[in-house]
């Protein structure tokens, strides 16, 4: 049997990411990791990247529920505002999500301490792990 050991430090460190996100929403305990993270990281992303999401490109990003209950989620997360729906300033037809200031910096902050993590966990010693 090979060893495990690399792989249970994996398995704690991604298990440190989950719970981290968790904590990043805090009173928002149904922003549950599988539901929203997709959606909240894709929307930051493709805006960080200057190409904004529309809400159906949006839900597509998701990964489970019915088109109704991804469209739900979006609607959540702008009912708590963390996103904001913005209309093209050409086309006013077409609709785009962009993260609200609050959401990147908590995005920020969560991507940073797991980052952080990783890379003391990775420049550590053998026998400090």
């Amino acid at each position: 049997m090979q060893d495990r050991t690399a792989l249970i430090d994996w398995m704690d460190a991604l298990e440190f990411y989950a719970r981290d996100w968790d904590r990043t929403f805090g009173a928002q305990t149904n922003y549950f990791t599988q539901e929203f993270w997709y959606m909240l990281i894709g929307c930051v992303r493709a805006h960080w990247a200057g190409k904004p999401l529309t809400v159906s490109q949006l839900a597509q990003r998701m990964k489970s529920g019915s088109n109704r209950t991804r469209e739900e989620r979006i609607k959540r997360a702008v009912d708590d505002g963390y996103l904001v729906k913005v209309r093209d300033q050409q086309d006013g037809r077409a609709a785009y999500v962009r993260p609200t200031p609050e959401l990147e910096q908590m995005v920020i902050e969560h991507l940073q301490r797991t980052l952080d993590r990783m890379q003391a966990f990775l420049n550590a010693p053998e026998t400090a792990k």
